[in-house]
C-alpha cells in the first residue's frame, strides 16, 4: 500500500495583491501526476483546504475538480479533514455524493469516538486510519470543564490489529513555525505531546507550514506554496510505503512553480543584487525589496521596477528601512502625546522630506476638516 499525505492548500490565498490560484492549479496538475506515476492507494489531506471557511467560487471549483480527476484518472482513494481555515460544515455538504468518488470527509469532531476510524485495505495491506479534524475546546469539553488532553486521548485509545496511521490538524510536539500560520490554540491543548500519538505508525499531521518531523513517527507535510517570501524551504509531501505492516516513510519535493525572491541591501548594493536574479520558473517571479536608505528617495520605486520589468520580474514589495539620526531632535516620545494636527506635520514631513513645512492652505483644509469631525452628529 501506498499513501501520500499532504495538507495546507491554503486555496484562494493571496499574497499583497497576489492571486496564487496559478501556482495551486500547477500543483494540483503535478500532484495527480504523483498519484498516477507513483501508484499511490490512499491520499490523506490533512486540513486547511481552503484559506477562509466561505472561498471564492474559483477554488470550490478547482477542488472538486481535483476530486473529480483522482476519482476517474486514478484508483486512489481520498481521506479529508478540515482545519482551522475551513468550514467543517461546508466540506462535509457532498460527503454522500464524493463517497461514490472514493472521498471520505471529516468536517467536525464527533461524540462517537468510532466515527473517526476506518480500515483501509489494499491487496494484502491493511491499515487502521483515525482522523480527527480541527476541534475547538467546547467539542471535547462540552461542559466546560475538565482536561481537554485526557478527552483526546479517548479518541486515540482504540486498539486494532492491523498497523494504524492518525490523520490530525492540530499543533504537536516542538515545531518550528513558518511563520504564516495561525498559531492558535482554541482546543483547551496548546500543543499534543508526541508520546500521546507514539503508538500510531504513523502520524500525518496539518497547520504547520514548513515541513518537518516532530515525533518519533509524526510529521507536518507543510503547505504545498510558500505563503510568504520568508519561506525559503522547499516545499515536498510525505510518501509512506506499508508492505508487511513494515512503514517507509520519504520526503518527495514539490516543484517551484513561481519565484519568491527577497533582495535585502542599501544604497550602494541594490541595483547589483537585483540584477543576480534569475527567473527559473513559469510563472512570473515576484519581488520583495527591503532597503536601508539614509532618507526617502523620489523615483526610487520606479527605478526598481524598471530593473525587475527588463528580467521579466515583478515588485510585489517594497520595504524602506531609514537610518535613525542621533543628532535629531526627538520631538516627542509616544505617539499618543501628538495632537492631531501635530501627527498630520509629522506624517507629511516622513511623506516629503524634501519640504520644510505643511502648506498653509494644506494646513487649514486640515483644520477644518478637524472642526467638522468634532462638531458632526453622533450616530447610534
Amino acid at each position: 500500500m501506498r499513501i501520500l499525505h499532504t495538507s495546507d492548500w491554503h486555496l484562494g490565498k493571496r499574497l499583497f495583491k497576489l492571486d496564487r490560484s496559478p501556482e495551486h492549479e500547477l500543483f494540483l496538475n503535478w500532484l495527480l501526476s504523483i498519484l498516477r506515476e507513483e501508484k499511490i492507494d490512499v491520499l490523506l489531506i490533512a486540513g486547511d483546504i481552503f484559506d477562509t471557511p466561505t472561498p471564492p467560487h474559483q477554488s470550490l471549483e478547482v477542488f472538486y475538480n481535483f476530486l473529480h480527476r483522482v476519482s476517474t484518472e486514478t484508483t486512489t482513494d481520498t481521506y479529508i479533514i478540515a482545519g482551522n481555515h475551513d468550514s467543517g460544515l461546508l466540506l462535509e455538504a457532498p460527503a454522500r455524493l464524493l463517497s461514490f468518488h472514493r472521498v471520505k470527509i471529516w468536517g467536525k469532531l464527533s461524540t462517537e469516538i468510532k466515527d473517526h476510524w476506518i480500515n483501509i485495505t489494499k491487496g494484502k495491506e491493511s491499515i487502521d486510519l483515525c482522523a480527527l479534524p480541527f476541534f475547538r475546546s467546547y467539542e471535547l469539553l462540552p461542559q466546560g470543564e475538565g482536561d481537554a488532553l485526557a478527552v483526546l486521548k479517548t479518541y486515540l485509545e482504540p486498539q486494532s490489529k492491523n498497523p494504524s496511521i492518525l490523520m490530525l490538524h492540530h499543533l504537536a510536539g516542538v515545531f518550528e513555525a513558518a511563520g504564516s500560520e495561525q498559531v492558535i490554540s482554541l482546543s483547551g491543548v496548546d500543543s499534543i505531546p508526541t508520546e500521546v500519538m507514539d503508538r500510531f505508525d504513523y502520524v500525518a499531521l496539518g497547520h504547520i507550514h514548513k515541513p518537518q518531523k516532530v515525533g518519533k513517527k509524526s510529521y507536518y507535510s507543510g503547505s504545498p506554496i510558500p505563503m510568504r517570501f520568508s519561506e525559503t524551504q522547499r516545499k515536498s509531501v510525505m510518501i509512506i510505503d506499508v508492505k508487511d505492516s513494515e512503514f517507509e516513510i520519504k520526503t518527495h519535493q514539490i516543484p517551484v512553480f513561481r519565484d519568491l525572491f527577497i533582495v535585502k541591501a542599501d544604497e550602494s548594493t541594490y541595483l547589483a543584487k537585483l540584477k543576480e536574479l534569475i527567473p527559473s520558473t513559469e510563472l512570473k517571479g515576484m519581488v520583495e525589496v527591503q532597503l536601508n536608505l539614509a532618507a526617502p528617495r523620489i523615483g526610487l520605486i520606479d527605478e526598481i521596477k524598471e530593473v525587475l520589468d527588463k528580467k521579466g520580474l515583478e515588485l510585489l514589495s517594497f520595504l524602506p528601512f531609514y537610518a535613525a539620526k542621533d543628532d535629531a531632535p526627538k520631538k516627542h516620545e509616544k505617539l499618543f502625546e501628538l495632537s492631531p494636527l501635530e501627527l498630520f506635520q509629522e506624517f507629511y514631513a516622513t511623506k516629503f522630506p524634501e519640504e520644510k513645512e505643511v502648506p498653509e492652505d494644506l494646513k487649514a483644509d486640515f483644520t477644518e476638516l478637524l472642526e467638522k469631525v468634532k462638531h458632526a452628529p453622533h450616530s447610534s
